[in-house]
């Protein structure tokens, strides 16, 4: 199995993150590329809310817990996990041409920088408000491999 590319993406918040990374999944998979996308944040935030079942499940000790609908299926792990972790996990799940990380911060993950805010490890562009260029680069990494 091919191993993805990983490709972050960080900034202040309102630098347009992610309405880029909304569109760059739409182009990705009209061109029938897989893509899995990951979401950071410092914020201590759950989509678990209090009081539902799912909650009662994990307040009880579950450290997975999984929601099944008829239109998904989410996986709750109930404790924090690396970003290589969580590509470690992303993987054994399905094949992806590419994941991209919004608000990626880890020294490992190749990353496009939006705005003005201090570089980071293992920066390779920053974000010009052209659309096209910074697709074209994404894509042609993915073909590249």
């Amino acid at each position: 199995m091919k191993k993805p590319l990983v490709v972050g993406f960080y900034g202040e918040s309102n630098t347009g993150k992610t309405t880029v990374i909304a569109r760059i999944i739409k182009k990705l998979t009209e061109e029938n590329f897989s893509v899995a996308s990951i979401k950071n944040t410092d914020k201590k935030i759950t989509i678990d809310q209090k009081g539902k079942d799912t909650w009662k499940h994990a307040k009880a000790g579950a450290k997975l817990v999984i929601l099944k609908t008829e239109c998904e299926t989410d996986y709750l792990f109930k404790k924090k996990q690396s970003t290589k972790e969580i590509i470690q996990n992303i993987s054994n799940y399905d094949s992806y041409d590419i994941i991209l990380i919004e608000g990626a911060n880890d020294k490992e993950t190749l990353k496009i920088r939006f705005g003005d805010i201090k570089e980071r490890k293992n920066t390779i562009y920053t974000y010009d408000n052209d659309f096209q260029k910074l697709y074209n680069l994404i894509k042609g990494m993915i073909k590249n491999g």
